[in-house]
């Protein structure tokens, strides 16, 4: 991070400006290949391409639905590599890019070839439960990394100014509600992957009326999933309810707050519904976009202790 006050070179603030545009544009395709891995998996084309990186031994296959879902989406994940690749080797060219965006751009690598490595393995692996919760997690990891590239590019070209530190109970909060968070995109995962969307078919109860019928199998898995989902969405009303006077902190808290609302409906919604493919892909969309919102919030939090600790 730079130095709060520190001039910048106006060369050096043009190109990060432009830089943070390429990886914000890098950040939205990779929430879009998200989305569409959500949409491949409810459309049950995870296996249309049976061998990787080819798909029937072809670059180009013939298509269906399936094999034009899963096709796209592996294009789409090489057109992000390529970029990816390309907007480094920018980032590095000059002194001033590279010394606060070096770090990041190699954590946000080795995610991505993390990434590749996961999506080969879940094709070998038929979709083994533990590669595509795997693959989930590192997707979203990857593009927590490429957000926080962007926004050290952006306080590159306007260097923040100094503030105090974020309150305890702010601070508290919001860390709950990361591992939440965490949790829940790792437990949505394993309920995609185990098949264990509609282990509980009614809402609020789960099965016959029954709120909690059994909390082993298919069963558990999904109860586990929707009460770490209250919980998250509780530990989000107390993040935005200790932030509410911090001005810096109450936008993404509130947004974080809406965000989870919202997909605590969609979520319900997707039961109700019987796992409607357009449902699912919004459900994910959504988990994506309220990873990043408190990643925003988060990010605050550590910035702001860092300027106020003891030089």
């Amino acid at each position: 991070m730079l130095d709060p006050g520190r001039r910048v070179d106006t060369a050096d603030a043009r190109t990060a400006r432009r830089l943070a545009a390429g990886f914000a544009a890098l950040l939205g395709l990779t929430w879009a290949l998200i989305v569409l891995g959500a949409l491949v998996r409810a459309h049950a084309a995870g296996l249309a391409c049976p061998d990787w990186p080819l798909c029937f031994g072809e670059l180009v296959p013939r298509f269906n639905l399936e094999v034009a879902f899963e096709w796209a989406h592996r294009v789409t994940a090489g057109a992000v590599s390529l970029a990816f690749a390309a907007l480094t080797a920018l980032a590095l060219r000059r002194d001033a890019t590279r010394r606060v965006t070096a770090r990041l751009l190699a954590i946000a690598a080795l995610l991505l070839a993390l990434q590749i490595l996961l999506g080969a393995l879940t094709v070998w692996h038929l979709l083994a439960y533990w590669s595509v919760t795997a693959h989930l997690l590192t997707g979203t990891s990857f593009a927590l990394a490429l957000l926080a590239i962007v926004c050290a590019l952006r306080e590159l070209a306007a260097p923040r100014k100094r503030r105090g530190r974020v309150s305890p109970a702010s601070a508290r909060t919001l860390a709950l509600a990361t591992v939440l968070l965490a949790g829940q995109i790792a437990l949505g995962g394993l309920v995609s992957s185990r098949y264990a969307g509609l282990a509980c078919p009614e809402w609020p109860t789960c099965h016959d009326g029954l709120w909690f019928p059994a909390w082993q199998g298919s069963v558990g898995l999904h109860l586990l999933h929707r009460c770490n989902g209250y919980a998250l969405l509780m530990a989000l009303g107390a993040a935005a309810f200790a932030s509410r006077a911090d001005a810096s902190l109450r936008r993404p808290t509130l947004m974080a707050l809406a965000l989870g609302i919202t997909q605590v409906g969609v979520g319900i919604a997707n039961v109700v519904l019987g796992l409607p493919v357009e449902v699912t892909g919004l459900h994910s969309a959504l988990a994506a976009a309220l990873a990043a919102t408190l990643a925003l919030a988060v990010r605050e939090v550590a910035l702001r202790a860092r300027m106020a600790a003891p030089a």
